[in-house]
């Protein structure tokens, strides 16, 4: 059996119990303890606390430390941060249960290729979000920064500008400097033309003071380098909650996020409750809470949850892979990369290939030691064959509504990705 972490915030020390399962201890034949039947308590004036006091130690903890979450019934609508996977799935289920109304909770999909050519994200992972969406009847909203993953990586001036969707339809938020750096980008083609190397490395300076990346993101916690997680979802949901008609002001606000302590070791100390980066109470009289409902569950909680709703999840689990997160993500393990390979190829022009190019552009490698190749090595792809269909989403980049249940006399099967321990996971 696995444990549960039990936290000693004054003294920064942890105590083993027994209940909380690491991801790497978790098998199909774990108990469940948070994932079975629950009793709705929507409408009936009921605060939620955490299980586990959060962390009050840093200034940044004191400011943002919350008790307890107001009743549910009193937000204006309930978002849940929604990328397809396992957890957030666990988390949208969990809160039907507790009788929240569809018409309440949305479901916000951060975009991270959006306007690029170049891809990053899983074909499957939108079809499939869509899908869900689309069964359930509940909405879902998208967001993005234009040019997505690519964009940001190559970046030279400012970053790109965020776009959501909004009641009114599109809205987009620009930097103060994007105008300036689309002039002076534009300045460096004329300066290439007329050969006028003078203007070329005047306009490179000012647009390197502007901004500079050219470079991938590290396999570190630090969001400031591991930038793909900040400025592709985090600021992006930022701005969106901050600029949109619904949500700018007079409204409280309450975010659901998938995390678990079982899933990593800096997710070990999350709060459960907390106050979100564009809380605003004062200013604009603006609420915006965040609740991690799983955070305490095991990896079978959620599949139990899950399985008892007969919902298919993401048929990325049921080709072989443990998380649902980006084809190219920094924490792919090697038998992931060779599972990316085997599914969208390797050669001129594929996925892969980009990252290949990139690090040969950028002189800056993916791994903190060796080049993606070299990383890879001859692992073995993580890529389970036996179900066909899956398969088939996953290389086309289908999923209908009508895929998202399982039929009632047909069995519901744990994917082949269910239990494969933390390879490739968070950080």
């Amino acid at each position: 059996m696995g444990y549960r972490m039990q936290f000693d915030f004054d003294s920064g020390g942890l105590m083993d119990i027994p209940e909380i399962i690491r991801d790497i201890d978790c098998t199909i034949n774990t108990k469940v303890i948070y994932g079975g039947p629950i009793k709705p308590i929507y409408g009936n004036n009921i605060q939620i606390s955490p299980q586990y006091k959060g962390r009050t130690e840093t200034s940044h903890d004191k400011r943002n430390y919350l008790a307890n979450l107001l009743p549910l019934e009193t937000y204006s609508k309930i978002i849940v941060l929604f990328s397809s996977g396992k957890d957030c799935l666990g988390c949208v289920l969990h809160l039907l249960e507790l009788g929240v109304p569809k018409d309440k909770i949305e479901l916000w999909h951060h975009l991270i290729d959006k306007g690029s050519d170049k891809k990053m994200d899983h074909p499957v992972t939108l079809p499939y979000a869509k899908a869900f969406a689309k069964a359930l009847g509940i909405r879902l909203r998208f967001s993005w920064r234009e040019g997505g993953f690519w964009s940001e990586v190559f970046r030279l001036g400012s970053s790109a500008p965020v776009s959501f969707e909004d009641a009114g339809g599109i809205t987009t938020v620009e930097s103060k400097l994007w105008q300036r750096t689309i002039e002076l980008k534009a300045l460096m083609e004329q300066a290439e033309l007329e050969d006028n190397l003078d203007m070329l490395e005047t306009c490179f300076n000012e647009l390197k003071q502007i901004g500079y990346r050219m470079k991938l993101p590290a396999k570190v916690s630090d969001l400031s380098t591991r930038f793909c997680s900040a400025y592709l979802k985090i600021m992006v949901g930022n701005v969106a909650i901050i600029h949109s008609e619904e949500t700018k002001r007079d409204c409280k606000i309450l975010m659901v996020s998938g995390e678990r302590r079982g899933e990593s070791h800096n997710r070990r100390v999350y709060n459960e409750c907390e106050k979100h980066g564009t809380n605003a109470e004062t200013r604009n009289n603006r609420t915006v809470h965040v609740w991690r409902p799983l955070i305490d569950w095991s990896l079978r909680d959620v599949w139990e949850k899950i399985k008892r709703f007969r919902i298919n999840p993401n048929p990325l689990y049921r080709v072989g892979l443990n998380r649902v997160s980006c084809a190219l993500c920094i924490f792919n393990g090697p038998s992931q990369w060779a599972g990316v390979k085997e599914l969208y190829g390797s050669g001129e022009g594929s996925i892969f290939q980009q990252i290949v190019d990139a690090e040969k552009e950028l002189g800056f490698t993916l791994d903190n030691k060796v080049d993606i190749n070299t990383f890879i090595g001859d692992a073995v792809s993580c890529i389970d064959h036996s179900n066909l269909l899956a398969l088939e989403q996953v290389m086309k980049g289908i999923f209908y509504p009508e895929d998202v249940f399982v039929p009632l006399g047909q069995d519901w099967e744990f994917p082949a990705g269910a239990f494969r321990g933390t390879e490739g996971g968070p950080c």
